[in-house]
């Protein structure tokens, strides 16, 4: 037999055996890991390698050569000239916005992620069911629903894991990178801030 026919043959069999549920928790594995690829897209459009791996310093300096999010808030916030209270206030309004919308986008993802194992043991349940009600049966039909049962309680259950380990793992990925945002936008405030001390000072000493 075909090697691919036989995986797919064996695939579609582990499916049935999981029952109902099977379907469900497919759709939510979807849906888990398009919101967690999405932000993991977001953040890396947001804060690329090179934005990363340059000083605090370098990027205000440079702010005109630099491009995307980060560019466009470092002009925004530095265009007040010198009010480093105004400067202050962009910054954190832009910091608190951000996170708020990130915030968001991860408790879902965790709620999606969160609901797999459940919906896994709730086939688990079910299954069981299934198997305790074939006890009560002939010994013809026993068989059948005792294995059919047993057999949906175990796929269901590691279908829901194998869904939602790797998807917290992706969800810690995207705790971390939004947690490196947001440290990212205090360094250059705080950078921003003393540059402009700095030129207030050395103008009061001209002057």
């Amino acid at each position: 037999m075909n090697p691919e026919i036989d995986i797919w043959t064996q695939a579609w069999s582990t499916w049935e055996k999981g029952g109902s549920l099977m379907l469900p928790l497919f759709l939510l594995s979807l849906y888990a890991y398009f919101v967690a690829f999405e932000l993991l897209f977001r953040l890396s459009r947001m804060m690329p390698t090179e934005i990363r791996k340059a000083s605090p310093h370098d990027l205000v300096e440079k702010q005109e050569a630099i491009g995307g999010a980060i560019g466009e808030i470092i002009r925004h916030c530095l265009s007040t000239g010198k009010n480093r209270e105004e400067t202050r206030r962009r910054f954190q309004n832009i910091r608190s916005e951000t996170a708020r919308t990130l915030n968001r986008r991860i408790r879902f993802l965790l709620a999606l992620v969160s609901a797999a194992p459940l919906l896994g043991l709730l086939g688990t349940v079910d299954g069981m069911l299934a198997t305790f009600r074939g006890l009560t049966l002939d010994l013809g039909r026993k068989m059948d629903l005792v294995s059919g049962g047993i057999s949906e309680a175990l796929v269901t259950t590691q279908a829901g894991l194998l869904i939602a380990i790797p998807a917290y793992v992706l969800l810690h990925l995207v705790s971390r990178r939004r947690s490196e945002w947001l440290h990212l936008l205090r360094l250059l405030e705080s950078h921003a801030i003393r540059q402009m001390a700095s030129r207030d000072s050395i103008s009061n000493e001209i002057a």
